[in-house]
């Protein structure tokens, strides 16, 4: 076999923090508000502009709020759970690392839960909820690639509140609002922002039910005392997120977004199915999410060897499994990553594996 002649124009096929868009410069940042009072009224309709544009953008209710949370998803979603749960009994739902690591958080303020687990390559059976239940659950399990898809299994008039982190779906998949209370993500998935910072988005029903939450919450996680946030933020993130969002819209908005998904998905697909060294771990197709995708070694060998040489030849970076997964590949097919650089890649692992496996 041959070695490849070309390379990925860009090697990163990190699943977070994910490629910047190749539109993106760092000389567009608005620098205007950089080393200004955060609490300065101009300041915090800079902030909220940026906040409504993104309320719009994902086509929530008017009635829907969001705020700006410290520590990303992991920040947002311990803060809903501190601020928002406790009277009724929860249902933790887990199928990856990030479903196991909620259902940790949530006993660490000794709630009443039951704890769902999935043991296969596919969500669990949901249809057992109690529907005066609360719902923790993850859209997407960046680190396996199972995705819920739907929410089929809530009915409308469920009594509990619905919190999902939809970290690896917001942007590229049709959320249903109607059926979710309580909605965290990160702003580095899909548009290639910035980490650190995250989003918490609160229903109607979710706010009223704050309002009830009475006990003692370390300043830094309590909802309650939010406007748009309670810290700091950063504004060069803020400013950041607002050019990945211009970039968002210029391409055409959610239905672009899917579309190359959709094409990055398959790409990989057509080559695994002919593949004799990697295998989807989704194998239900329904339920293998657009982006990332996670694809588990046939056979033993020396993969870190491999992986290592990849990177050092900058041809992809940051493609391994996720911890307490599987030995494989973990790559990132969302938006900002190019058919062409995917195609190269493909080529380049089938070199590998040539070169590695013996």
């Amino acid at each position: 076999m041959k070695i490849p002649k070309f390379k990925p124009q860009n090697p990163k096929f990190s699943s977070g923090p994910t490629s910047k868009p190749c539109e993106w410069s760092l000389k567009k940042i608005d620098d205007t508000f950089l080393g200004r009072y955060h609490r300065s009224n101009d300041v915090k309709d800079y902030v909220k502009k940026i906040l409504d544009r993104t309320k719009d953008i994902l086509e929530l209710p008017p009635t829907y709020k969001m705020y700006i949370v410290p520590g990303s998803c992991t920040g947002g979603m311990t803060s809903a759970f501190w601020s928002l749960l406790g009277p009724q009994q929860i249902t933790s739902i887990s199928y990856d690392y990030w479903g196991n690591l909620w259902f940790e958080e949530l006993k660490k303020i000794n709630l009443d839960i039951q704890f769902i687990k999935s043991s296969s390559a596919q969500p669990p059976n949901l249809k057992t909820i109690p529907k005066e239940n609360d719902i923790v659950l993850v859209w997407t399990g960046t680190s396996n690639g199972i995705t819920i898809s739907e929410l089929n299994f809530i009915d409308k008039d469920h009594e509990g509140l619905v919190i999902v982190d939809i970290t690896s779906a917001a942007f590229i998949y049709n959320l249903p609002w109607e059926k979710i209370d309580v909605a965290v993500f990160s702003w580095q998935k899909v548009l290639g922002g910035e980490a650190q910072l995250g989003s918490v988005i609160l229903s109607p029903k979710a706010i009223k039910r704050m309002k009830k939450i009475k006990r003692v919450i370390p300043k830094i996680l309590d909802l309650r005392n939010y406007n748009y946030y309670i810290n700091t933020p950063s504004i060069l993130s803020l400013s950041d997120l607002s050019q990945c969002l211009d970039i968002y819209e210029k391409r055409g908005n959610l239905s672009y977004n899917r579309k190359i998904c959709f094409e990055n998905r398959k790409i990989l697909e057509d080559w695994a199915e002919e593949n004799n060294y990697v295998d989807f771990y989704v194998k239900i197709k329904k339920y293998r999410a657009l982006t990332p995708l996670y694809l588990v070694f046939r056979q033993k060998f020396n993969h870190s060897a491999l992986l290592k040489y990849l990177s050092h030849k900058k041809i992809a970076f940051d493609i391994e499994n996720y911890k307490d997964t599987l030995p494989g590949l973990r790559i990132w097919t969302g938006p900002n990553i190019k058919k062409k650089d995917l195609i190269h890649l493909t080529n380049w692992l089938d070199w590998s594996f040539y070169k590695f496996i013996k």
